[in-house]
């Protein structure tokens, strides 16, 4: 399945996590990012959020939508998509073990539902409490 990935945040938040998983994993062209700044509409960015669904409508089998937090504008936006994209898939919760793991396996996992399970449980499993206490667990 070719896929493709909309991660769609406030700010800055996901066009830097791209970069960063970049960084990690070497130019992506199946990952665009778009932040809502200040002064800019809701509207603006669905519109948005639609063209880059409409344009990889014509290179991909589907595209994964990933925002920061849910119940804000971006996963509002998101969710105005499943209008059109009744299939459409929203990940909640951006982090950066999340999209490592969505791309790494993206091309092996053809079951849309278990690569976003299992990068769920990598990046909830990346989630840990470091203190003092912490190396004490690990012997």
């Amino acid at each position: 399945m070719k896929r493709a990935f909309l991660v769609i945040t406030h700010g800055d938040m996901g066009i830097e996590a791209v970069k960063s998983m970049e960084l990690l994993m070497g130019p992506q062209d199946n990952v665009k990012a778009l932040g809502l700044h200040p002064g800019e509409s809701v509207e603006d960015l669905r519109t948005k959020a639609f063209a880059v669904l409409e344009e990889n409508e014509r290179e991909y089998d589907e595209t994964v939508l990933v925002v920061d937090l849910l119940g804000g504008s971006p996963s509002n936006v998101s969710l105005s998509t499943l209008a059109k994209y009744h299939e459409q898939k929203i990940i909640t919760g951006l982090s950066l073990p999340l999209l490592v793991n969505l791309l790494n396996f993206s091309e092996a996992e053809d079951n849309t539902d278990k690569l976003i399970r299992d990068s769920i449980e990598v990046a909830t499993e990346g989630m840990q409490l470091i203190d003092k206490t912490f190396l004490q667990h690990q012997n």
